[in-house]
């Protein structure tokens, strides 16, 4: 059934159901045009009438399918809270993403109003990108079992494939080596976080890495920052040895060791797997906007 407004339009669960949305839409769909930004939750109403006047996007599936065959864009938009929202800001915004295909009447159309700022997720200076991560299309390395030539049993290869995932941006990864080293050379080897007490010093970090949502291209980056910090830590270990005697007397050998690489890999990094987008029953940008009340009241 069609959406018969805009507020009608369903919203994703989470944080990381945004990504995956995303990711089939760009990737799987082929919706490589986009553009995307973010909204004061008060101009909402009036944004998403706006959108609809301009573009195809309350169509279902059934009539996106016939639009597609007639050669029409197939248009997309989709809306969030911020990740880190914060329930008591005084002015909250919405993050929105417009995509579409190369149809007519889509982004790429030369008549489109948008034409002019929308971006093409393929190019360099295009890529879709939300907080700390970006969508690529990347290569990636994927297991598969195939029978021993000699001896007949299975036997597990690696293999190279292209494919759309998310990445940490680059900032975000010298940003987060530096924190590295940082801990490293101050000593802080730190604890992982428990349901009692938060996560603090190396450990801690190395902890927070691994919680991020595990696409391919994440989980890659996160076991590439465990291996900096394994190599990091290896030149500081003796001194926070030195500087902790009776704690390095009760350990022993594993006095300031770090999980190594091998054991996060198979026990701490699971592959992403598909989640469910929405909520059951799902929730619609009708839903996000009755925050507005008690956002008036507090202005």
């Amino acid at each position: 059934m069609s959406a018969h407004s805009p507020l009608e339009l369903i919203v994703p669960r989470n944080g990381t159901a945004v990504l995956q949305h995303l990711q089939r839409l760009v990737g799987r769909e082929g919706h490589r045009r986009w553009c995307g930004g973010t909204i004061p939750i008060l101009k909402v109403p009036g944004f998403l009438e706006k959108m609809a006047d301009r573009y195809p996007i309350l169509r279902n599936t059934r009539e996106r399918s016939y639009d597609r065959h007639r050669g029409r864009a197939v248009v997309h938009l989709v809306m969030c809270p911020p990740f880190d929202i914060d329930a008591h800001a005084p002015a909250p915004k919405l993050l929105w993403w417009l995509l579409s295909d190369e149809g007519a009447g889509g982004l790429a159309d030369p008549a489109s109003p948008d034409v002019h700022v929308c971006c093409e997720a393929m190019s360099a200076a295009g890529h879709l990108s939300v907080h700390a991560y970006v969508l690529l299309y990347a290569t990636k390395r994927e297991p598969h079992t195939v029978p021993d030539r000699r001896t007949g049993k299975p036997r597990r290869i690696w293999t190279d494939t292209s494919t759309w995932t998310w990445k940490l941006q680059g900032s975000v990864m010298s940003e987060i080596r530096s924190s590295i080293d940082a801990c490293c050379s101050a000593l802080e080897l730190g604890a992982e976080p428990t349901p009692e007490r938060a996560g603090w010093g190396l450990r801690g970090l190395l902890a927070a890495q691994r919680a991020r949502p595990l696409f391919s291209g994440v989980r890659n980056q996160v076991i590439a920052l465990h291996m900096h910090a394994q190599d990091t830590w290896a030149r500081y270990r003796p001194a926070w040895v030195t500087a902790h005697p009776q704690l390095a007397a009760k350990l022993g050998r594993d006095a300031g060791a770090l999980r190594s690489v091998e054991d996060v890999m198979s026990d701490h990094l699971p592959t992403m797997r598909q989640l469910r987008i929405y909520d059951v029953p799902p929730r619609s940008i009708r839903d996000l906007l009755q925050v507005v009340p008690a956002v008036a009241a507090r202005s």
